[in-house]
C-alpha cells in the first residue's frame, strides 16, 4: 500500500479486496452451478428418449448400477435441476448485492482519497 494513505483508506481497500474475491467466488460457484445445469438437461433429455425396454443405470462413485424406475430418476434428476436453479438465483443476488457494496465502498474510498489529497495540498 501507498505509505502516504491514511490507515482508514488502507482498511477500506483491504476491504474492498475481500469483497472482489468474495464477488469472484459467487461467479465461480454459479460457473459451477451452471454447468451442472447443464449436464442435467442433456441427461434428462437422454433419459426422456430412452425406452421402456432399454437398462438404465446410475452411476454412484465407482460403481454402476441398474435403474428399475426410469420414471423416479427422471424426478430425482428434475428435483437437483430446480434446486440448483434455485441457488443459482440466489447466488445471482448474493452477487449484485456484494456488487453494489463494493461499487459504494469504492466512491467512498476515492471521496475519502480526494479529500486527504485536498488537505494535504493546502497544508503543504
Amino acid at each position: 500500500m501507498e505509505p502516504n494513505l491514511s490507515q482508514y483508506i488502507q482498511n477500506q481497500i483491504r476491504q474492498a479486496q475481500q469483497m472482489e474475491s468474495q464477488i469472484e467466488q459467487v461467479a465461480n460457484q454459479k460457473y459451477q452451478l451452471d454447468v451442472r445445469i447443464k449436464e442435467l438437461d442433456k441427461t434428462i433429455k437422454e433419459l426422456e428418449a430412452v425406452t421402456g425396454e432399454t437398462p438404465v443405470y446410475k452411476s454412484v462413485g465407482n460403481i454402476l448400477y441398474q435403474i428399475p424406475d426410469k420414471k423416479k430418476l427422471l424426478e430425482d434428476l428434475s428435483e437437483q435441476k430446480e434446486l440448483s436453479e434455485i441457488r443459482i438465483k440466489t447466488l445471482e443476488k448474493q452477487q449484485k448485492t456484494l456488487e453494489e457494496k463494493y461499487k459504494e465502498l469504492e466512491a467512498g474510498i476515492q471521496q475519502r482519497y480526494e479529500e486527504e489529497t485536498k488537505r494535504r495540498g493546502t497544508n503543504s
